[in-house]
C-alpha cells in the first residue's frame, strides 16, 4: 500500500467539494487524478465447459491374433535376444482382449495415465477411455496436445484447461504459444513447453503456476520429445537426452549416437528411440542396453515396461531391455497406460481399445441369482464377480438336473472389482424343481429352483426427472399386482430381488440421450419394457442480433422434462470472446439470454449445448454507455468477465450497462464509473484502498443515486459539469479472497455499474482483527484484539484507534501461536467501522528485529459482528430425494430454505469433500437473497466412489458474515451406489466467526 496511512493524520477523507456531496471532485483537466493512473482492465473471457458423454457399452469379443515380426535379425548388447525372455514376469500383462472400438477422426493428440487414455481428434473432441467406459470430457477447437493424470489437461490456442475425468472443467490458465503438455501424476506437476524455449510448470490440482525454466538445447530446430514421471522430466532434443527435476535442475544428460524420435521413462531408467530404429536404455549417465529393431513408437511412461512399436509389432520393453509381446493387440498404438492395463491403437479410421486380462482363478466367484423358474421363460441368471485387481476372462460350465441347457459354456471378460451377469436358457422343464450347477475352474455353486405357476404379475411405469448435460435422469417403478411373491426382479442391470404382493420398488437410472426402453425381468413373469424416450437433442437454439447492441439467445425445450445444461456462446463480447453459464429450462419451456456486445461488426457467432449447436454470421452493433460516437467505444468494453486485472500502480473496472435499464426513452446515461486500486495487491490484515471514480460527461451537473449490492452503501450524490467525483473506501481482507460488491449508479431510471470483483489476497505479516465494545462504566471502551502471524514472530505493543493509544498489549505471536487480548481504550466508536493501527516489532532474529512496525487496519463495532443482521439461523438445510450415487457417480441436492419472516441477504453456498467433483447452484439460482418461505437449491456432483466407501460432503452456507456448516454422509453399497434415502445430515451453526473483510463506507 506504499506509505498510505503510515501516519494517523494521513487517514483523512478526500477534499470535499460543495457540488459533489463531500466526495473528492476533479475536473477532466487534472492529469494527476486517479482516473488517469492506470490502464483500463480487459474483460475475461469465460472458457466453454463441455459436458460428459458416455459411449455405448464396450464390445465383448475374443482376442484376435496379431501379426508380429520374428525379430531374428535383432541384435542387442548385454541383453538376451530372445523375445519374451521374462514372459512370466507378473508385472507385464500376458494377454489382451478387445474391449472397445469406435470410429475416430484424425487423431490430433493422445496420452495415458493410470487406468485412463485421452484421445483428442481433429474435430475438437477429447474423449477419456477406461476399461469398459468411454466418455467425452471436452470439445475444443484447435487442440494442440493432451495429458492425463488426476485430471485431463487440454492445451489449445494459448490456454491450458483441466477437466475432471467426469467432464467438468476444473480450471483454465493462459499459456501463450504453448506447444505441448505433459503431466506427472506422481508429482502433481504439469509441464507446458512454449515456443519461446521454456517450460511453464503448473500444479495439476489447482492450476497455480509453480515455476518456469529454460528448455534444454532450445536452439535445436526440431521439437523435442518430452516425458514426465516419478518427479522427473525427460527432454530429448536432436542428439541430446536431458533429465530434469520439477524445478528444472539437471539430473543427467547424455549425447546420443543419433537423432532422437521419442523418449520414455521407467523407474530409474530413461529410454530413447532413434531415427535409425534403435531403442536405447539409460540409467543416469550409463547406457545399459541397445536394441536394433526399427522402433516407430514409444510410450511416455511405464511401471514395469514401456509399450513400443518394434518392426511393425507391439511389445512391452522392460527396464532390462527384454521384449514381451502384447498378445492380442493389433494396430498402430497411440497410447498405453503406465501399468499396460490398457492399450489404444488406430487404423482405417477406427480406434480400438485393448485391456490386459488374466485367466480366471480363485479371484472370480459365480452365483445363481434366480430364485425360481417359469415354463414360459425358463432362464437362469448367473452373476460372475471378479474380486482381483486385473480384468480376467471367464469360461464357466453350466449344468441342470430337471432340464436341458441351451449352452453349457458361458464366457465373459470381467473388469477388476466388477460383476457381470449372464442369462442361460434352459430347455423343457421335466420336474417341479430344477437343480442348476455352475462352475469356474475348480470352484462351483449349486442351487435348487422351484418351477413356478403362471400366477404372478408386475406393473411397470417410468418416471422422467430431467436431463442434465445430455444425460436423462429417470426412475422405474415396479409393483407386484399379483397374489404371490415375485422373485428375481431386475430392472435393466439393477437387481431388485423379491417383491411380495402389493409391494413396489423405485429404481433410479441414467441414460445417455437418445434414451429408450428399459427391460424389467422376473422369475415367472414375461419380460416387460417401459419407455423413457427423450430426443437426443432436447434443446433447440435460436440466435439473433437485437437492438441496442445485444445478442439474443433463446433455448427451447420441447421435451416433457426439465433440461439442465451448460450454454456456451462464442463470438461475444468481442470477435474472439466467449461466454459460458449453466442454464435450467423447464419442461416445454424456453430460456432467453441477452448478451452485451462490446464491438461492432459482422462476425461468426456459435451457441452450443450438449443438445445442440447453432452457428450464424451476424452483424452486431456496439452497445454504448455514453454516446454513440466512435471515440466513446472504450466505455462499452467493460470487465464482463466479472474481475479486474490489476497493474503495478493502479487498475480499473469500467462501468457496464444494465440490459434491463434501457426500457425508457432512447437517451444514454451521461455518467461513467471506474473502480481503481491505487495501492499494491491486497495483503491479509493490511488496509487496501479502493477508489470509485464517477465522471460526468455532460455540460450540466448531474444528480444520481449510488448503491452497492451488499447493502453497505446507498447515497444520493451530485457531480458538477464535466467533472469527476472520487470516493475512497478502505478494506482489510481477512481471508484468501477480497470480494468487492457490484456498485450501481441510477440516473433517471437508467443504470450503469461496475461488476462484483474477487481479488486474490496475499499473506500478510501481522494480522490484527480488532473489535470495539463500550466499557461497563460507559467511559471509553474495550478493544478485543485477535492477532495472528502469517510470517515471523512478533511482540505486540498497543492498538491505536482515532489517534488514541490503547492500554499496553503484552502478546507474543507466531504462525503457530495466535493470541487474543482485551485492552481498554479512551476512544468511543460511534459508527460501525473506523481506522486503526497496531504497533509491534519482530523478535525472530530477522533483519528487521526490534524495528517497530505499524500495521494499518480497521476497528469494527461489536454490533457488526455479534448482531443478528445476518440471521443465518433462519436458514434450514435439507438433502433432497433426488440425491443418489450409481456406479461411483452421482449427485447430492441441498435445499436451503428461509423459515424466517424477513429476507436473508448475502447468502453463499460452497461444498467440498474427497469425492466432490463440481458444485453449483441449481435451477438458475445464485444465492444472494432468500425470500421468506422460499428456498434455493445447490447441486454437488460426485465421482470416484468405491464400493463400501464412506461418502462425505461438507457444505458451508454463509449469510453475510455468519455461517452454517452441514455435513452430508452415506456409505456406498457393494456396487458403489447410495440410495436416495440413505443420506444423513448433520448441521452446525456458528455466528461467532469474524467477517471475511472489514470495510469503511465510501468517503
Amino acid at each position: 500500500m506504499g506509505d498510505a496511512g503510515s501516519d494517523p493524520d494521513d487517514w483523512g477523507s478526500a477534499s470535499a467539494d460543495p457540488e459533489s456531496d463531500e466526495w473528492g471532485d476533479q475536473s477532466d483537466g487534472d492529469s494527476s487524478g486517479p482516473a488517469d493512473a492506470g490502464a483500463e482492465g480487459e474483460s475475461n473471457a469465460t472458457a466453454p465447459t463441455d459436458t460428459a458423454e458416455t459411449a455405448d457399452e464396450p464390445a465383448e469379443t475374443e482376442a484376435t491374433e496379431s501379426t508380429r515380426g520374428s525379430g531374428d535379425d535383432d541384435t542387442t548388447r548385454d541383453v538376451s535376444n530372445e523375445v519374451g525372455a521374462d514372459a512370466d514376469d507378473p508385472e507385464v500383462p500376458e494377454r489382451y482382449v478387445q474391449v472397445d472400438a469406435f470410429d475416430v477422426a484424425e487423431v490430433a493428440a493422445a496420452d495415458a495415465g493410470a487406468g485412463a487414455i485421452a484421445v483428442a481428434t481433429a474435430d475438437g473432441r477429447v474423449s477419456l477411455i477406461t476399461s469398459g467406459d468411454r466418455r467425452r470430457v471436452a470439445r475444443k477447437d484447435g487442440v494442440i496436445d493432451v495429458a492425463v493424470a488426476d485430471r485431463v489437461y487440454v492445451l489449445s490456442g494459448a490456454e491450458l484447461e483441466a477437466f475432471s475425468h467426469a467432464g467438468s472443467r476444473v480450471w483454465g490458465v493462459d499459456v501463450p504459444d504453448g506447444q505441448s503438455v505433459d503431466a506427472d501424476p506422481d508429482d502433481d506437476r504439469v509441464y507446458v513447453r512454449t515456443g519461446d524455449g521454456e517450460f511453464v510448470v503448473v500444479e495439476g490440482r489447482t492450476g497455480i503456476e509453480a515455476g518456469r525454466f529454460e528448455q534444454p538445447h532450445a536452439d535445436v530446430a526440431e521439437s523435442p520429445a518430452v516425458a514426465a514421471a516419478d518427479g522427473r522430466l525427460a527432454v530429448a532434443s536432436w542428439s541430446f537426452l536431458t533429465v530434469l527435476d520439477s524445478t528444472g535442475e539437471q539430473l543427467d544428460e547424455q549425447t546420443l549416437s543419433g537423432a532422437v524420435t521419442d523418449v520414455g521413462l521407467l523407474p530409474g531408467r530413461a529410454v530413447v528411440s532413434l531415427k535409425d530404429g534403435q531403442l536405447v536404455g539409460y540409467e543416469g549417465d550409463d547406457c545399459l542396453w541397445e536394441i536394433d529393431g526399427d522402433v516407430s513408437w514409444l510410450a511416455d511412461a511405464g511401471v514395469a515396461a514401456l509399450a513400443a512399436r518394434v518392426a511393425g509389432s507391439d511389445f512391452a520393453v522392460d527396464a532390462d531391455g527384454n521384449r514381451h509381446p502384447l498378445d492380442g493387440v493389433s494396430g498402430t498404438p497411440i497410447a498405453a497406460t503406465p501399468s499396460l492395463d490398457l492399450v489404444c491403437t488406430v487404423g482405417s479410421g477406427t480406434a480400438t481399445v485393448y485391456a490386459a486380462v488374466g485367466r480366471a482363478d480363485e479371484s472370480v466367484t459365480v452365483t445363481v441369482e434366480s430364485e425360481s423358474l417359469r415354463p414360459a421363460d425358463p432362464t437362469v441368471v448367473l452373476a460372475f464377480t471378479n474380486e482381483g485387481d486385473r480384468a480376467v476372462e471367464v469360461d464357466a460350465t453350466v449344468d441342470a438336473d430337471g432340464a436341458s441347457v441351451a449352452s453349457s459354456t458361458v464366457s465373459a471378460t470381467i473388469d477388476a472389482g466388477s460383476t457381470q451377469r449372464r442369462r442361460v436358457s434352459l430347455g423343457p422343464l421335466s420336474a417341479d424343481e430344477v437343480t442348476v450347477t455352475a462352475a469356474v475352474g475348480d470352484a462351483s455353486t449349486e442351487k435348487v429352483l422351484e418351477v413356478q405357476e403362471e400366477t404372478t404379475a408386475l406393473h411397470v411405469e417410468s418416471v422422467l426427472h430431467g436431463v442434465e448435460d445430455g444425460v436423462l435422469s429417470a426412475a422405474i417403478d415396479v409393483e407386484n399386482d399379483g397374489d404371490t411373491s415375485v422373485t428375481g426382479v431386475t430392472v435393466g442391470e439393477t437387481t431388485v430381488g423379491t417383491l411380495d404382493p402389493g409391494e413396489s420398488e423405485r429404481v433410479p437410472l441414467e441414460q445417455d440421450l437418445p434414451s429408450g426402453a428399459v427391460t424389467v425381468r422376473a422369475d415367472g413373469v414375461d419380460p416387460l419394457e417401459t419407455e423413457t424416450t427423450v430426443p437426443a437433442t432436447p434443446t433447440g437454439i435460436d440466435i439473433e442480433s437485437a437492438s441496442k447492441g445485444f445478442l439474443s439467445v433463446t433455448l427451447h425445450n420441447d421435451t416433457p422434462v426439465a433440461v439442465d445444461d451448460q450454454v456456451t456462446v462464442e463470438g461475444v463480447p468481442d470477435d474472439d470472446g466467449s461466454f459460458s453459464m449453466p442454464v435450467s429450462i423447464q419442461a416445454n419451456g424456453a430460456y432467453r439470454l441477452a448478451l452485451p456486445v462490446a464491438s461492432a461488426g459482422e462476425r461468426s457467432v456459435t451457441v452450443e449445448t450438449s443438445g445442440g449447436r447453432v452457428s450464424e454470421r451476424l452483424s452486431l452493433t456496439r452497445c454504448s454507455l455514453l454516446q454513440d460516437d466512435a471515440d466513446r467505444g472504450a466505455a462499452s468494453r467493460g470487465s464482463s468477465g466479472g474481475s479486474a486485472h490489476r497493474g503495478a500502480a493502479t487498475s480499473r473496472s469500467r462501468s457496464t450497462a444494465d440490459p434491463q435499464s434501457h426500457r425508457g426513452d432512447s437517451g444514454s446515461v451521461p455518467v461513467s464509473m471506474d473502480r481503481q486500486y491505487p495501492s499494491a495487491d491486497p495483503r491479509r490484515g493490511v488496509v487496501f484502498e479502493e477508489r470509485l471514480v464517477v465522471a460526468n460527461e455532460s455540460a450540466e451537473p448531474v444528480e444520481f443515486e449510488l448503491r452497492t449490492d451488499d447493502g453497505a452503501y446507498a447515497q444520493r450524490l451530485k457531480v458538477r459539469a464535466n467533472g469527476q467525483a472520487v470516493g475512497t473506501r478502505y478494506h482489510v481482507p481477512l481471508e484468501s479472497t477480497l470480494s468487492l460488491p457490484r456498485v450501481e449508479l441510477d440516473h433517471g431510471g437508467r443504470t450503469v455499474s461496475v461488476p462484483a470483483t474477487d481479488l486474490a489476497v496475499e499473506d500478510g505479516e501481522l494480522v490484527a482483527m480488532v473489535t470495539w465494545q463500550r466499557a461497563d462504566d460507559g467511559d471509553g471502551g474495550e478493544l478485543s484484539v485477535n492477532v495472528e502471524s502469517d510470517e515471523g514472530t512478533w511482540e505486540v505493543e498497543e492498538a491505536v484507534v482515532g489517534g488514541e493509544p490503547s492500554a499496553p498489549i503484552d502478546a507474543r505471536v507466531s504462525p503457530d501461536s495466535p493470541a487474543h487480548v482485551t485492552v481498554a481504550t479512551p476512544y468511543t466508536l460511534d459508527g460501525d467501522v473506523a481506522k486503526a493501527f497496531v504497533r509491534a516489532h519482530r523478535v525472530d532474529g530477522g533483519s528487521t528485529e526490534g524495528e517497530v512496525r505499524q500495521i494499518n487496519t480497521l476497528v469494527v463495532h461489536e454490533s457488526t459482528v455479534d448482531g443478528d443482521s445476518d440471521r443465518v439461523d433462519d436458514l434450514t438445510v435439507a438433502v433432497e430425494p433426488e440425491s443418489r450415487v450409481e456406479r461411483g457417480f452421482g449427485s447430492v441436492f441441498l435445499s436451503v430454505s428461509n423459515d424466517g419472516s424477513r429476507a436473508v441477504r448475502g447468502v453463499t453456498i460452497n461444498a467440498d469433500g474427497p469425492h466432490v467433483e463440481k458444485a453449483m447452484y441449481a435451477d438458475g439460482d445464485d444465492g444472494e437473497t432468500v425470500a421468506p418461505e422460499s428456498s434455493i437449491r445447490y447441486l454437488v456432483d460426485l465421482e470416484g466412489v468405491d464400493p463400501g466407501e464412506e461418502v462425505v460432503v461438507n457444505a458451508e452456507i454463509a449469510a453475510g458474515e455468519a455461517t452454517t456448516r452441514a455435513t452430508v454422509t452415506a456409505n456406498a453399497d457393494d456396487e458403489a451406489a447410495v440410495a436416495s434415502d440413505d443420506w444423513t445430515l448433520d448441521v452446525e451453526t456458528d455466528e461467532s466467526r469474524l467477517p471475511s473483510r472489514l470495510s469503511t463506507q465510501y468517503e
